[in-house]
């Protein structure tokens, strides 16, 4: 699950730069990622209080993957369509939606096909994440919305293959504003990301990052999947 990015070599860094000015076009896709350089998860479907609690009972039921099965073992999951309660946030997951993960960092899986990589399995999804993962989500430093969300130290691989595509981190977002997460109003970025092969360096393809961050409440939410319907399931969620 989305969690963990596998990293690129560090050579690549070169050209990646200097192609970064060039820009690319491209789409992006929607589980929860945990083959990233991001922290491992440990995440729960939860009643609101202090710290969420698990209402689902541990499982290590295989999910679809692209290259077989792979057991879901990050933590607990719950059923799809249940309520979800991080950090007083309270959200509603769509059919189809599982949650697993705990603590500061919550993995939503979507449903369609994970994939395998170096760094782990990676599924199409969003992440929930509190103020540990937050203090690290920029380079290893606070996580700052007018950059894009990388708590990674070195070049990173895209969500579509994160082995043989490496991103090209852009400085500006396509788009910055508000959004409701709850009743609250988060500040909200989309970050279009190129993608470059890892080997050549030659652009490929993108993918959007979004970002609804509330620093009161500390919760930042990722998503690198163009997950459906994510934007109203937020807005329609409770703090409580």
């Amino acid at each position: 699950m989305p969690g963990r990015r596998s990293r690129v070599a560090v050579a690549l860094l070169t050209v990646v730069t200097s192609w970064a000015g060039t820009g690319c076009g491209g789409s992006g896709p929607a589980l929860v990622d945990s083959s990233t350089t991001r922290p491992v998860p440990t995440a729960t479907l939860a009643s609101s209080s202090t710290r969420p609690q698990t209402t689902a009972l541990p499982t290590t039921q295989g999910i679809p993957t692209t290259t077989g099965r792979v057991p879901l073992t990050t933590g607990q999951t719950g059923p799809a369509g249940a309520p979800l309660t991080f950090r007083h946030l309270t959200i509603r997951l769509a059919k189809g939606w599982r949650a697993g993960g705990g603590g500061d960092h919550v993995e939503v899986a979507t449903g369609r096909a994970c994939r395998r990589s170096a760094g782990g399995v990676d599924c199409p999804g969003f992440l929930l994440l509190g103020p540990t993962q937050i203090a690290i989500a920029s380079e290893l430093a606070p996580f700052d919305p007018d950059k894009v969300w990388h708590p990674g130290a070195g070049v990173e691989g895209c969500p579509e293959d994160r082995d043989g595509l490496a991103e090209v981190t852009p400085t500006v977002p396509t788009r910055q504003s508000t959004a409701k997460v709850g009743g609250k109003d988060a500040v909200y970025r989309e970050w279009r990301i190129g993608c470059v092969d890892a080997r050549t360096g030659k652009p490929r393809t993108s993918y959007t990052q979004r970002v609804w961050y509330l620093k009161r409440s500390g919760i930042v939410v990722v998503d690198e999947w163009s997950t459906p319907a994510l934007g109203a399931v937020l807005a329609a969620g409770r703090f409580g």
